[in-house]
């Protein structure tokens, strides 16, 4: 592989995260047409690794390309969320179980983690007194992110941010509409406690709390932005 191929595939990759922020944030709403050509004039950039992210995406079900038509953001499928739930359910029991087998205070590695999670609440914390879902939602993400990376199961972390952008629509919404930050913000410190404490089965069971409670909100939100979701028709 030369180094034409690697800037090609990094860049792909980047355009990649621009195109997924703006569907999972609603920017990119669910059935809107969105355009190559359009894409690349506003980045500045080559069709090439447009192209290459917008199929990237197909293949991950967030876009649908149409021929002679455009690419159409997939509309969320209810089906779609309830299986990516599960799974990111169960495999996040296990980073969060791993992660407090592992902690061990006087673990320069770990003291490291530590300041990386405290900064991590800290903008969540500065995001809700503004009110900045957006910011909120993306240290939410981070926050579970480097979970993941504390686990050291690099498979797992990867399998669980693939399917997890499913359920990240409606996240979103659920953050938009519910505000409920504080509560988000309260269950990240608490889980922090029970990694510190080494309190695995403790950890869990607070994870299962967590990820349930956002989850009983999924029902309103359908209801609220029907036009959001799959149809029989669609």
């Amino acid at each position: 592989m030369n180094k034409f191929t690697v800037q090609r595939k990094t860049l792909a990759y980047e355009v990649y995260k621009h195109l997924y922020h703006k569907i999972i944030t609603l920017e990119y709403k669910p059935g809107q047409m969105i355009f190559e050509s359009t894409i690349a004039e506003e980045l500045g950039l080559s069709r090439t690794p447009v192209r290459e992210a917008i199929h990237l995406l197909a293949s991950e079900e967030f876009l649908q390309i149409i021929p002679q038509k455009g690419i159409r953001v997939k509309y969320i499928s209810k089906k779609k969320v309830q299986e990516a739930f599960q799974v990111r359910k169960g495999l996040e029991a296990v980073a969060f179980r791993e992660a407090a087998v592992m902690w061990d205070e006087s673990d320069l590695q770990v003291i490291k983690y530590s300041a990386e999670l405290m900064h991590i609440l800290d903008q969540q914390r500065a995001a809700a007194q503004k009110q900045e879902v957006i910011s909120f939602y993306e240290y939410d993400e981070k926050f579970h992110d480097k979970i993941l990376e504390i686990c050291g199961n690099q498979t797992l972390a990867a399998i669980v941010r693939q399917v997890r952008g499913h359920v990240n629509r409606v996240s979103y919404l659920d953050f938009f509409e519910s505000r409920e930050m504080g509560r988000v913000i309260l269950d990240h410190e608490e889980l922090i406690t029970l990694i510190q404490k080494n309190n695995a089965i403790g950890v869990v069971r607070r994870l299962n709390q967590h990820l349930d409670t956002a989850a009983d909100h999924y029902g309103n939100i359908i209801k609220k932005y029907a036009d959001y979701f799959e149809s029989q028709s669609q």
